[in-house]
């Protein structure tokens, strides 16, 4: 019905975008198998008609991610992937153009610390924040199929004028990463993501310590004043950070697959979310 719309088009020029992006990047990983699938519960039928009587969706989105999900403070406006994916789901849920949407969704930024507390005390309806699909989280929410994938890369400090920064001597792969300092966002599948591909890559023999901080800017931050000697996060987040004083390394790995969430109980707002992401 809203195929051809403004809303219809915006989102599927933004894909394509990500999709050349992921490409890039390198070979897609293996899906999610079926064991990512929710526990079964009781789901609430009419949950798309309260929305619709409610007139108003409200969606957390990341404001710090550049492509994706980004709040601009000194223009106020909002963009990005995501972004695009809410408006156009709300586009479907009301039934209205891009131009006639107006404040029928409202955007919550939410961070990598706080976006599942969001969701389960029900301050947002639905998350749409570079969350990776895993067996452990389809267990809490229902996911949507997924919309678009990236991979864990890492990024060291650069100085081309010093012959010791971490960049141009010390870490050049993780292959260099034993015994150093990684920071990770809290609460995010990185570390855990991480060791995984190490014990099981061959000839690879490190053992990273870590340190989780509950936002990219803060692990930015550390990695500046030297706290921590690399971050380990999704590349497509990494870009948003890359500056003359950084540098992120060739290595991607173990493919991060992102979907959106809701309650269990509210899963048939999936069924429009899943039909968006479909085209």
């Amino acid at each position: 019905m809203f195929r051809n719309s403004p809303c219809k088009r915006i989102f599927a020029l933004a894909l394509l975008v990500a999709m050349c992006l992921t490409i890039l990047s390198g070979c897609s990983p293996k899906e999610p198998t079926d064991e990512t699938t929710t526990t079964p519960v009781k789901v609430n039928e009419s949950y798309l008609d309260e929305l619709r009587e409610k007139g108003k969706l409200v969606v957390g989105v990341k404001t710090d991610v550049p492509e994706l999900s980004y709040y601009d403070k000194e223009t106020g406006e909002w963009s990005g992937l995501e972004v695009e994916l809410a408006y156009n789901i709300g586009c479907d849920l009301f039934g209205v153009n891009r131009s006639d949407l107006g404040d029928k969704v409202k955007l919550v930024g939410v961070t990598v610390a706080n976006r599942e507390e969001k969701l389960a005390n029900g301050d947002i309806d639905l998350m749409l924040a570079t969350y990776t699909k895993t067996s452990e989280r389809a267990k809490k929410f229902a996911l949507s199929d997924t919309y678009y994938t990236s991979y864990i890369g890492l990024m060291v400090r650069y100085t081309p004028e010093d012959l010791n920064s971490l960049g141009t001597k010390n870490i050049k792969s993780l292959a260099d990463l034993d015994g150093k300092l990684v920071g990770v966002a809290k609460n995010s599948t990185t570390r855990h993501d991480m060791i995984e591909y190490i014990n099981t890559a061959n000839q690879l023999k490190v053992s990273p310590r870590f340190a989780s901080y509950s936002s990219y800017n803060a692990l930015y931050n550390a990695l500046k004043k030297g706290e921590i000697d690399v971050i380990a996060v999704d590349v497509s987040i990494l870009n948003g950070y890359d500056d003359a004083s950084t540098k992120i390394l060739p290595d991607r790995f173990a493919g991060q697959h992102y979907s959106a969430a809701v309650l269990p109980e509210n899963a048939k707002l999936l069924d429009i979310v899943n039909k968006v992401i479909g085209g």
